[in-house]
């Protein structure tokens, strides 16, 4: 349980920095009328993504090692839309997105989420390449409890690690891998005795607009 409470302390600063940037972002990044319209016009996306769930867990990272996967009989397809909210400096921007997903197997649920996510976007391999890393802590509600989940709580917290990479000649789409989770946040939601949670290794695509 330590290793948990660590673990959600962490990502509770970083969820801390974007929501603490979206706020202000108002007071430096489109206060004025002709900046504001550019804003609400500008840096949406639509992504699709499925996968299947894994015995591995977050806080133990195992859920993030392709060879200790054991695969469970859950599959995902999920639909997001994204937007740019803030641009962070040069190297970092924050999201929110909005996201529908359809889980089926062993339990047949829908899932809606929630989450913002803030993105690190310098690689030196950017003009081949265009990668974004993102982290995205939210919140998630499913139409039932998560058997998998051995939580009896529909809502949860919901997080997002990614890596998106667009190549210099594709100009609307990129192409995505993702760790779609959800979990009690170590007791924020429901028991804090279970640490137990759903991860679905997903790939996706993106349209840029």
């Amino acid at each position: 349980m330590q290793s948990a409470e660590h673990y959600w302390k962490r990502t509770g600063c970083v969820a801390g920095i974007a929501v603490s940037a979206l706020a202000a972002g108002p007071a430096f990044s489109w206060h004025e009328p002709e900046n504001a319209a550019r804003w609400a016009n500008d840096g949406w996306s639509l992504g699709v993504h499925t996968g299947r769930s894994v015995e591995e867990s977050v806080h133990s990272g195992e859920a993030f090692l392709p060879f200790k996967w054991n695969f469970e009989d859950y599959y995902l397809t999920s639909v997001g839309l994204r937007k740019e909210m803030v641009r962070l400096w040069q190297h970092s921007r924050i999201f929110t997105e909005l996201n529908l997903s359809w889980v089926s197997g062993d339990q047949d649920y829908g899932e809606v989420f929630l989450t913002p996510t803030i993105t690190w976007d310098t690689f030196p391999w950017d003009s081949s390449v265009d990668t974004t890393a993102s982290l995205g802590v939210g919140v998630s509600y499913t139409t039932q409890a998560v058997e998998i989940e051995n939580i009896d709580q529909r809502w949860l917290a919901s997080m997002i690690f990614e890596l998106d990479m667009q190549p210099a000649s594709w100009e609307s789409w990129s192409v995505f891998t993702r760790l779609h989770h959800r979990s009690n946040a170590g007791g924020l939601f429901g028991d804090e005795s279970s640490v137990r949670g759903s991860n679905f290794p997903s790939i996706g695509a993106r349209y840029h607009f």
